[in-house]
């Protein structure tokens, strides 16, 4: 039986057309994926974007750890770069925590609206607005 806080995630199965803009000026446009892998215990998360000019296309495995009462997340991409991200979900906010990369959003209806930031070394700096919608 899964933990109760998968149930956290239901919201965000489906798939959801994703629209942004870096603070540098570059678009993103495209789609983000999300289902659940049979059982329930672990949430499947694709991604097939535009970022500016460049193609990308990742493969996003979540997980909840339960020790910590936290989600962990582990991203793999096409141009072979790796990441490893915290999740917390509280009521509608979004947090997501990686080493230099953060994520603020809200859920609301049916888009998911926020702030990507990273770290420069010092400070952390707007990154891009993301929007996602679903499809």
């Amino acid at each position: 039986m899964r933990n109760k806080s998968f149930y956290l995630l239901d919201p965000y199965i489906g798939k959801w057309k994703t629209e942004g803009l870096t603070k540098s000026g570059e678009t993103i446009i495209g789609t983000d994926t999300y289902e659940w892998i049979e059982g329930g215990f672990f949430l499947m998360h694709k991604t097939d974007i535009t970022f500016g000019k460049k193609k990308i296309q990742s493969l996003e495995i979540t997980h909840y750890d339960d020790m910590e009462d936290v989600f962990r997340s582990q991203s793999f991409d096409n141009n072979g770069r790796i990441s490893i991200s915290t999740l917390k979900i509280y009521h509608d906010i979004i947090l997501i925590f990686a080493d230099t990369e953060r994520f603020k959003g809200n859920f609301k209806d049916n888009t998911i609206e926020g702030l990507w930031e990273q770290f420069d070394g010092k400070n952390w700096m707007p990154w891009m607005d993301l929007k996602l919608t679903r499809i």
